[in-house]
């Protein structure tokens, strides 16, 4: 998964040249669309696109030649086109080529510019918001990294793979050997003698349960959870839940869980049912900074007029800007002079000033939201909220 740095971004917010290009492709990793080569000619066929307009603005040919080849060469690597993620972002220029494999869809669009188009890549340096799945039962123990993107399984050595692990099938033969002798309760008797609220009377299978959970337990504290604070979720039946609940102390297990027996389902279906649980988790930092703008609505320090955001932005006052997904606003501003032009359409030199004033509140150290049309303050395509007022 690629993750862009504020480093990386920056770069790329800093280069200007008369010919910046800047391509977004939605990609596929598998299905038709591999086998048919359908992102290789999507992405050719915007290599040409970008070849033509360089051209109309004077650039000479032979040096779109040289821009392009890395572009050229990247459509005969039929290695590459063949492990695509969900989105691809390409920025060609003099002398310059950088590719990023996106976990997020993105529209196709191309734009060649006097600097690069970052507001699609945006998605992708939003603060990520890390969670751990445990997928529970008898036979398997699976335990996931997640974030709003994707998730990957952590494969940690110790970590018992199931309840055979950790009570072998010749120790439970003895036990029931000792059982139908009237003898003691034998190993692991001791472990359901200490679980909070349960007696020494618990079945065999409830022992050897818990003898199991509480090496699983063990194992994610010593291994990885000793030093975090990110939401833990589980997947099991319910009494597995209640169960590990009840034994371990670490402190940021989701309220949220997967009730049901999940030892065979796929890491995609997984994935998909627990990002849906989560989503109120995901979406949290952004409504935290829409409360704080409408209850400073009042107080002249919020804005969602387009002729006050980008200005704003550029002079560093933006402390929290609001994008509406997927919008361009086409025009220029003249820092020097404090000059605002917007126009309904893209004019040959036109630069989108929704992406400039990303660049800019990131560069300066504010944050940047996407939101939903439905979410956006005051049916605006962008707003604001200050550092200080205007």
């Amino acid at each position: 998964m690629e993750v862009i740095s504020k480093d990386e971004f920056k770069e790329l917010a800093s280069y200007q040249a008369d010919g910046c290009v800047s391509i977004y492709i939605p990609t596929h990793s598998s299905g038709m669309e591999v086998n048919e080569k359908y992102d290789t000619l999507v992405f050719k066929n915007n290599v040409q696109k970008a070849k033509t307009q360089l051209i109309n603005k004077g650039v000479d040919p032979r040096k779109v030649e040289s821009m392009l080849a890395p572009a050229v060469e990247l459509i005969r690597d039929e290695e590459f086109w063949n492990k695509q993620s969900r989105g691809l972002a390409v920025f060609l220029s003099e002398n310059f080529f950088k590719l990023y494999k996106l976990p997020v869809t993105v529209k196709e669009e191309i734009l060649v510019n006097s600097s690069f188009l970052l507001t699609p890549i945006l998605p992708v340096m939003e603060r990520r918001h890390r969670f751990y799945l445990l997928v529970l039962s008898k036979h398997a123990c699976k335990f996931y990294e997640g974030d709003q993107f994707e998730m990957r399984k952590l494969e940690i050595e110790e970590l018992p793979t199931g309840m055979d692990d950790v009570v072998p099938f010749e120790l439970k033969e003895a036990r029931q050997t000792h059982r139908r002798a009237g003898a003691a309760a034998g190993p692991g008797a001791t472990v359901g003698a200490n679980f909070h609220g349960h007696g020494s009377g618990l079945s065999d299978e409830d022992e050897y349960l818990l003898q199991y959970l509480k090496e699983v337990v063990q194992t994610l504290w010593t291994e990885v959870l000793h030093n975090q604070q990110v939401p833990l979720v589980l997947a099991s039946v319910d009494y597995g839940i209640a169960y590990y609940k009840q034994i371990s102390n670490y402190k940021h297990i989701a309220d949220v869980n997967l009730t049901g027996n999940f030892e065979h389902e796929d890491r995609n279906s997984l994935y998909m049912k627990v990002r849906e649980k989560l989503t109120p988790y995901f979406r949290q930092y952004s409504n935290d900074a829409l409360k704080n703008y409408y209850n400073h609505s009042a107080k002249e320090l919020t804005t969602s007029i387009p002729e006050e955001v980008i200005p704003a932005a550029c002079f560093a006052q933006v402390s929290d800007l609001f994008v509406q997904k997927d919008q361009r606003i086409w025009g220029s501003f003249d820092e020097a002079n404090n000059s605002i032009t917007i126009n309904e359409e893209k004019q040959p030199d036109d630069e989108c000033l929704i992406n400039k004033a990303i660049v800019k509140t990131i560069m300066n150290g504010g944050e940047v939201h996407m939101l939903d049309k439905e979410k956006m303050p005051a049916d605006s395509q962008v707003a604001a909220f200050m550092r200080y007022s205007l």
